[in-house]
């Protein structure tokens, strides 16, 4: 096996934080934003850290490995990588991520970098509660809302995958790919609570002629938890389940995400997660899904849907609307 080493110029986040949007922060409706945060930031960790190999274009080579376009490459500085050969290709062994006090990415400067948003994310006018009044800013990760924790500080975290191949002895047809994924990575907010995505995938896919895969289907086992800053745990979501990624031809690709999981909150009480044609670009093209829908169904019975688009930073959650601004500024992160 051969081991690569390489340098990153971007730092990643793990939060999708969501910015203004037309609910109240209060009653139901604040127990809704923060319990879907909760959730949309679990599968947000699990998908870039499952995904973070095909992603990043590594499954090209090292000399095409996009550290820009996924969380993980983002935030180490020197990621451990070794290759082993299959059917004469250099394919990627085992992958290990590591970072310590890692601050977010911004999308680059310009018009039209990310689905036609204005340049700099503030360009867009803020949302209207239906009678032309502008309407307070909120973010998914609670930051900004009564109860909730404060703004989001830098990440840590870590990252192992491992890849093993099958292929026909003469080298015909598809190469299996069977992929297994170790996660954790954490945030402490400005008041003390402390975020961690912590969790396990297992996924299969199959490699043509070479070429990164075009389908992934994946198990995951994830659990998010708040603590905090005595350490006490208040709040807590598992999701179990299944997943479908499809991968354009695009270098970096496009993820598009289909699945199901079970949650289970802190309480032991149960409900349902299903996502529905989440379209996820390179994180420096957007850093949000640009399409597709996150149901999540409770234990009695309601239903809430968040949506993603039509444009970068646009989304609605239970019909009101959503701005997800620029989050954090370029910065180094220490390894």
């Amino acid at each position: 096996m051969r081991h690569w080493s390489r340098g990153s110029q971007w730092l990643g986040a793990v939060a999708l934080v969501v910015g203004t949007m037309t609910v109240g922060c209060g009653g139901s409706q604040g127990s809704t934003l923060d319990a879907t945060s909760e959730v949309s930031q679990a599968v947000e960790a699990t998908s870039d850290s499952s995904d973070a190999v095909e992603v990043s274009s590594l499954l090209h080579g090292l000399d095409k490995l996009r550290p820009q376009a996924i969380e993980g490459f983002h935030c180490d500085a020197s990621p451990d990588i070794t290759t082993v050969e299959v059917c004469g290709k250099t394919l990627p062994a085992t992958v290990h991520l590591e970072w310590t006090d890692c601050a977010p990415p911004t999308r680059p400067e310009g018009p039209g970098r990310g689905g036609g948003q204005p340049p700099g994310g503030g360009g867009a006018l803020p949302p209207q509660d239906g009678t032309g009044s502008q309407v307070r800013g909120q973010s998914l990760d609670g930051g900004g809302r009564p109860g909730g924790p404060g703004p989001r500080g830098p990440s840590s975290g870590t990252v192992d995958i491992v890849n093993a191949y099958e292929a026909a002895e003469d080298c015909t047809g598809a190469v299996t790919q069977n992929q297994t994924v170790t996660f954790e990575v954490s945030s402490t907010h400005s008041d003390g609570e402390v975020s961690t995505v912590k969790g396990t995938t297992a996924s299969t896919s199959e490699l043509v002629d070479g070429a990164p895969p075009r389908r992934k289907s994946t198990q995951a086992d994830v659990t998010r938890t708040r603590t905090d800053a005595d350490g006490t745990v208040v709040k807590s979501v598992r999701l179990e389940g299944s997943l479908s990624i499809a991968f354009s031809t695009d270098t970096p690709p496009v993820r598009t995400i289909d699945g199901a999981y079970t949650e289970t909150a802190l309480d032991g009480s149960q409900g349902t997660v299903t996502l529905a044609g989440i379209v996820r670009p390179p994180r420096d093209v957007c850093p949000w899904p640009t399409s597709g829908t996150l149901t999540r169904t409770t234990a009695d019975g309601a239903s809430h849907v968040l949506t993603f688009g039509p444009e970068c930073g646009d989304g609605t959650l239970d019909g009101a609307a959503l701005s997800l601004p620029d989050r954090g500024e370029r910065g180094g992160g220490r390894h």
